[in-house]
């Protein structure tokens, strides 16, 4: 294996071509997600088919334990294969999605659209190494940041966290990387 000096995380270390390898592999996924964008399912499907098979190949790459992965503060959409609002589509328009971790057990999925914002309070429990539980407990609605309306809200699901990873972009700057199966396809990231 050959040997190359890589700033990871703060600091200079020696690392081997395979981590230089996974770090272009999720770099290329995302890069492929962000060219099909974020509603996937607007795109042809080849299209949609391509950030599968990037999403596969870097799945071999995850972090051990990936449904485990300590996650705060926020997280966001790069794609979704969803069809419903939880891609930003919300009949014609598309809003700009994001996870806000508040703890390890609660977070939000946002949606916002300018100074409109709705959110859908969520509970996580981490089932097994993999696998998470979701229970959706709330939906607001706010406008420049006042809650207009909340109501409660039922339903959630079983994810399966297929990736956890933390990786340094091509100017250096840290991220985490998250693909889920939803059972859509969802790649998020976040600036560390």
């Amino acid at each position: 294996e050959t040997y190359t000096p890589l700033k990871i995380f703060g600091s200079t270390t020696t690392t081997t071509s395979s981590s230089l390898e996974r770090n272009d592999k999720i770099l290329d996924l995302l890069r492929t997600a962000r060219s099909v964008g974020q509603v996937g399912v607007l795109a042809p499907e080849q299209e949609q088919l391509k950030v599968e098979e990037a999403a596969n190949i870097v799945i071999p790459f995850t972090d051990s334990k990936p449904a485990r992965t300590p996650l705060i503060g926020e997280h966001k959409l790069v794609y979704s294969a969803a069809k419903g609002a939880s891609s930003g589509k919300i009949g014609p328009l598309v809003g700009k999605v994001s996870q806000l971790f508040e703890d390890d057990e609660i977070f939000y999925n946002r949606v916002s659209f300018g100074p409109l914002q709705i959110a859908l309070r969520a509970k996580r429990e981490i089932k097994n190494d993999s696998t998470i539980k979701v229970s959706f407990l709330e939906t607001s609605f706010s406008l420049f940041g006042k809650t207009l309306k909340k109501q409660q809200a039922g339903g959630g699901g079983i994810w399966k966290v297929k990736f956890t990873g933390k990786i340094e972009d091509k100017n250096g700057k840290e991220k985490l990387v998250r693909i889920m199966e939803t059972p859509s396809l969802f790649v998020l990231e976040q600036d560390l």
